[in-house]
């Protein structure tokens, strides 16, 4: 993708491409602090994520790590669909697909994709579900601490995925090839009770 040079923040303001809008975004300092996404044609900006959320996002690149694999944080993905630019919570990857350094980084580069969800449960059980499996990415792990609730999407097909197994915290996901190991969850905590 080539981004095109701007002379002003209105010029980029009026750029039809969102993620040259993105890529500006990120620039500025007093949103250091945010993490910023493409979501369906969309900008999406949210403020750091709860501890529990990190704290599972902590434990789970800790085990892809031991495993041998590349765990990403909020690594920026990009593919042929243009109205996106997720930045999953964690991207599952060999060393070798990241030898170039490359961000955004290529779609069909990842094996697994993380998703825990925050606050919006439609970006992440839906839209970034469905760019996911039309971008190719053969696995998508959910986990969802409101519920306690895991599920492993695999075989992507057109718009989504056509097998999905569920899980609940507390148990083994066991990830198929090309991965060869059980994602421990003993250590997912739900998030407390929201009180109105």
């Amino acid at each position: 993708m080539t981004l095109m040079h701007h002379e002003t923040v209105e010029d980029v303001m009026r750029s039809k491409d969102g993620h040259e809008l993105l890529r500006f975004l990120e620039t500025l300092p007093e949103l250091d602090q945010l993490k910023i996404e493409l979501i369906d044609g969309k900008i999406v900006m949210q403020a750091s994520a709860a501890p529990f959320h990190n704290r599972i996002v902590t434990k789970l690149a800790t085990q892809f790590d031991a495993a041998g694999w590349e765990a990403l944080p909020e690594q920026a993905l990009i593919s042929e669909i243009s109205s996106f630019e997720p930045k999953a919570d964690l991207t599952v990857t060999t060393s070798e697909a990241i030898q170039d350094n490359l961000n955004p980084f290529p779609a069909h580069r990842v094996e697994l994709v993380i998703e825990v969800v925050s606050s919006d449960k439609d970006s992440d059980y839906i839209k970034k579900r469905m760019w996911y499996a039309m971008s190719g990415i053969p696995l998508y792990l959910l986990i969802d601490p409101n519920d306690g609730l895991i599920e492993l999407h695999r075989q992507p097909e057109r718009m989504s995925y056509r097998r999905v197994d569920p899980y609940q915290f507390g148990e083994a996901v066991e990830l198929p090839e090309p991965f060869s190991f059980a994602v421990d969850t003993s250590q997912f905590k739900l998030y407390p009770p929201k009180f109105p």
